[in-house]
């Protein structure tokens, strides 16, 4: 397969499962009824808010929220050189978690939560960038960041042993993952985050591929090792931090990501491998919340269960396959 070919059915696979998130619901709509409502035309209110109020901002944070997650993934394994690196593993989720704890545990909700969660990320990441200069090898910053994110869950722990059933009841679904309920001013921030590292991460993937043949290569290639590992911290935590906030911790997308699209493209260069890691990642969102939307138990599939059975037998058929996974 070529590499045009593999471009082709990789966006046309991303359109298709875009449009099946617009067509396919618990509510099922006519598919004349669904265009009416894209375009303007619909008589319904009921199925232009459905349409348009629910099921396109759904779309485009699963969109936004799989190709973030999956580019950060790569940022971590690439500077960690460590194949089961993902975006939490600085600790940035958990972060994130506590934010919420502390907000739910409260009784506040609504733009709170989501503020008290970016906020709780910013802090955590402030942190580890705080403490980077101290810790020249990355696998030191990589045991701090884990470190890290184990006090700050004994926190969170400690802070749900005096809450109310109702208020743990409510973290535990935020724990869960989730990519619905964003309107569209949320999406503009989570699409700003997302498309801003993107960008940012493009532009330096010469600096990626000389990383890639380690530290001591790259300096003496002439890196400047200290402003790379700024921003590739900086970069995948203002990701994993806007996707927390908005969307909960969703796991495995971020680590099995990044192994699919190698094994897809079989390249190693950034300039391709940057933009088909995000693009796999957004068809993987779309995919996943597809399947939590089936009609099971009383409101669905949780999307962190659904993540974890497509992120596991990935990377496990990966290594029985004798496959490189990095």
């Amino acid at each position: 397969m070529t590499p045009s070919l593999r471009w082709i059915l990789t966006v046309a696979g991303v359109l298709a499962l875009f449009a099946a998130e617009l067509f396919f619901g618990q509510v099922a709509l006519a598919p004349a009824d669904v265009l009416r409502a894209l375009l303007g035309a619909s008589t319904n209110s009921v199925t232009e808010v459905i349409v348009t109020g629910s099921r396109v901002p759904r779309a485009l944070t699963a969109l936004l929220a799989g190709g973030g997650l999956a580019l950060a993934g790569l940022l971590m394994q690439r500077y960690f050189h460590n194949p089961l690196a993902g975006p939490g593993v600085l600790g940035i989720s958990s972060g994130a978690g506590l934010g919420v704890a502390l907000v739910v545990m409260a009784g506040l909700g609504g733009s709170s939560v989501v503020g008290a969660a970016f906020a709780g990320a910013m802090g955590v990441l402030a942190l580890i960038l705080a403490f980077a200069r101290r810790m020249p090898q990355p696998v030191s910053l990589l045991i701090f960041g884990l470190m890290t994110g184990y006090l700050v869950s004994a926190v969170v722990t400690i802070v749900q042993t005096g809450t109310t059933s109702e208020a743990l009841r409510s973290f535990v679904f935020w724990g869960m993952g989730s990519f619905a309920d964003l309107n569209y001013a949320q999406l503009g921030l989570l699409a700003i985050a997302v498309v801003f590292s993107v960008a940012f991460t493009w532009h330096m993937h010469r600096q990626l591929d000389v990383w890639s043949l380690g530290e001591a290569y790259a300096r003496s290639s002439g890196l400047n090792v200290v402003r790379f590992r700024w921003s590739i911290l900086l970069s995948t935590g203002i990701i994993t931090g806007a996707v927390t906030a908005y969307c909960g911790p969703v796991a495995f997308i971020g680590l099995a990501v990044p192994h699919l699209a190698r094994g897809i493209w079989q390249c190693g260069r950034h300039a391709v491998l940057v933009p088909a890691v995000v693009i796999t990642g957004m068809a993987v969102g779309l995919a996943c919340d597809l399947l939590v939307r089936l009609p099971i138990g009383q409101g669905g599939l949780p999307l962190n269960a659904v993540t974890a059975f497509f992120g596991a037998p990935v990377v496990i058929a990966l290594l029985l396959k004798g496959r490189r996974v990095f």
